[in-house]
């Protein structure tokens, strides 16, 4: 791979970087807020107990599952970070012998 190509590579990797990751990741998070909303709205609709116990429950879960998706969220760019360094590494290691 040229220089010009590697630099180019870098500079879309580091503009991910800088608006939080790629399309692809938000998307997947939009379709799983999409997806708790709507459970939500379908447990509404068929949930045995009182409007108020369930809402105080749908929130709690929606609270939960926006938390979980934050934390691949986090672990997904961490470890691509780590993947990028490790070929910079192997790169720069195969450049210098």
């Amino acid at each position: 791979m040229s220089r010009m190509a590697r630099d180019a590579r870098e500079d879309r990797e580091d503009r991910m970087d800088r608006e939080g990751g790629s399309s692809g990741a938000r998307t997947f998070v939009a379709g799983l807020l999409i997806g708790a909303l709507v459970g939500a709205g379908i447990a509404l609709l068929v949930a045995p107990s009182s409007g108020e116990e369930t809402r105080r429950m749908i929130s709690r879960r929606a609270r939960r599952l926006a938390a979980d998706a934050r934390d691949r969220y986090d672990e997904a760019r961490h470890e691509l970070r780590q993947a990028r360094e490790r070929r910079r590494r192997e790169h720069d290691d195969a450049s210098a012998g």
